[in-house]
C-alpha cells in the first residue's frame, strides 16, 4: 500500500482514546459526560479499525522487518485487543474483577501500558511521512467515516444491552455500577494508592487550618458534628458508585470564618497520610466535611473522624482522614491530574 490507512486511524483513534479516557477518569460531572461518549465511539472506531487492519498484519508477515520492530508490533495489538475486551465486557454484561483489581481498573492499566508503546509506534509509522500526507482529502473522509461507524455501532451495542436486559445498562455515565445507596458505612472502603493509616484517637486529633488566612485555627470534632447535609454520589475509578447522605460542617464555613487573605488562590485538603488535593476557592464552596454518613458516624475505613465531600468530582478527591486545610497562594491546577504521593 502506498499509505498505511489502517495504521493511521487507529493512531487517531488511540489518540482520541487516551484523551478522552484520562478526561472522562479525572471528571465526575454529568456536565463532561462527552468526555466518556467519545470514549466509547473510539474503542468502537478502533474494533472496526482492526479488521482492517488484520489484513495488513497477515500482508507485512511476508516483508522484511527487524525483530524489535515486529514484536513491539505484536505486543502492541495484543495489550490493545485486551484493553478493548476489558472496557466492553465492562460496558455491556456488567461489573467484574480479577485477582484484587475490577475489571474497569485492568481496562485502565492495560490502557496506561500501551502508551510508550504507541509513541514509539507513532514515531515508527510516520517518520517518513510528507507534511502534506495529513491534509489529506482521502485521510479525512476514512476518519470521518470511521468515526461515524463507530457511534452507530456504539448506539447499536446500548440498544442491545437494552434489549437483552443485560447489567450495562444501568452504569452511570462514567460506566460505574451502582455498589449500594443510603446505606451508612456498607459501601466499598477503597483507598488511593493503599492508604491505610492507624486508627485516629478523635480526643487528640485536631482540624488545622491555616496558610494565607487572617488567623489560624485548630478545631475539635465536637464543633464539625451536624452542621449542614447534603446528598452526593461518590463515584469510584475502581469502577462502582454509591449516594449517600453526608452530614458535617460546609467548607464555605469554614472559609468565612477564616477569611483568606487577597492573595489566597487555592485550598489544599490534606489527611494525615500526607494524600492532598488541591482546589479552587469557588469549588471548595461547594464541598462538605463530613463526620457522618446516612446517619452513621463514619468508620475508620471511610475515613473516620472526617472526610472530604466533593459532589461532581471522582473519588480519589474525596480526602479521607482529613487533619489539615491549607490555603495556598499557587493555583488549584498546579497540582499532578492524579495523585502521585
Amino acid at each position: 500500500m502506498s499509505f498505511p490507512w489502517a495504521n493511521t486511524l487507529l493512531l487517531v483513534f488511540l489518540a482520541l482514546e487516551l484523551v478522552s479516557g484520562f478526561f472522562g477518569l479525572t471528571s465526575g460531572s454529568e456536565d463532561r459526560a462527552i468526555h466518556m461518549q467519545l470514549h466509547r465511539i473510539a474503542g468502537y472506531g478502533i474494533l472496526i479499525t482492526l479488521l482492517w487492519k488484520t489484513v495488513n498484519v497477515i500482508r507485512s508477515m511476508k516483508w522484511p522487518r527487524s525483530g524489535t520492530a515486529r514484536t513491539a508490533s505484536i505486543t502492541l495489538s495484543v495489550l490493545l485487543i485486551v484493553c478493548l475486551a476489558t472496557g466492553i465486557v465492562w460496558s455491556l454484561v456488567g461489573p467484574y474483577s480479577w485477582w484484587i483489581f475490577s475489571g474497569v481498573s485492568w481496562h485502565i492499566y492495560v490502557g496506561a501500558a500501551i502508551v510508550p508503546l504507541l509513541m514509539w509506534h507513532i514515531w515508527y509509522m510516520i517518520r517518513g511521512f510528507p507534511i502534506g500526507f495529513w491534509a489529506d482529502r482521502r485521510l479525512f473522509l476514512r476518519t470521518t467515516g470511521a468515526f461515524v461507524v463507530g457511534l452507530v455501532a456504539w448506539q447499536a451495542s446500548e440498544g442491545v444491552a437494552r434489549a437483552a436486559d443485560l447489567s450495562g445498562q444501568h452504569r452511570r455515565f462514567t460506566g460505574s455500577y451502582k455498589a449500594r445507596d443510603f446505606s451508612g458505612n456498607d459501601f466499598p472502603r477503597v483507598s488511593w494508592l493503599n492508604d491505610s493509616p492507624q486508627p485516629i484517637d478523635v480526643n487528640t486529633w485536631r482540624l488545622r487550618v491555616f496558610g494565607t488566612v487572617n488567623r489560624e485555627l485548630e478545631l475539635t470534632y465536637a464543633v464539625l458534628t451536624d452542621k449542614s447535609e447534603t446528598t452526593a454520589t461518590l463515584d469510584c475509578t475502581g469502577g462502582w458508585h454509591s449516594t449517600q447522605r453526608w452530614s458535617g460542617v460546609a467548607l464555605r464555613d469554614v472559609l468565612e470564618e477564616l477569611e483568606p487573605s487577597d492573595t489566597a488562590r487555592s485550598v489544599i485538603v490534606r489527611s494525615v497520610t500526607g494524600y492532598y488535593r488541591k482546589f479552587s476557592l469557588g469549588a471548595a464552596r461547594d464541598f462538605l466535611l463530613a463526620t457522618h454518613v446516612t446517619e452513621e458516624t463514619l468508620s475508620h475505613g471511610h475515613g473516620y473522624p472526617l472526610r472530604l465531600v466533593a459532589p461532581g468530582r471522582r473519588g480519589f478527591e474525596w480526602v479521607k482522614w482529613v487533619t489539615e486545610i491549607e490555603f495556598s497562594e499557587t493555583p488549584h491546577w498546579w497540582q499532578p491530574p492524579l495523585p502521585i504521593q
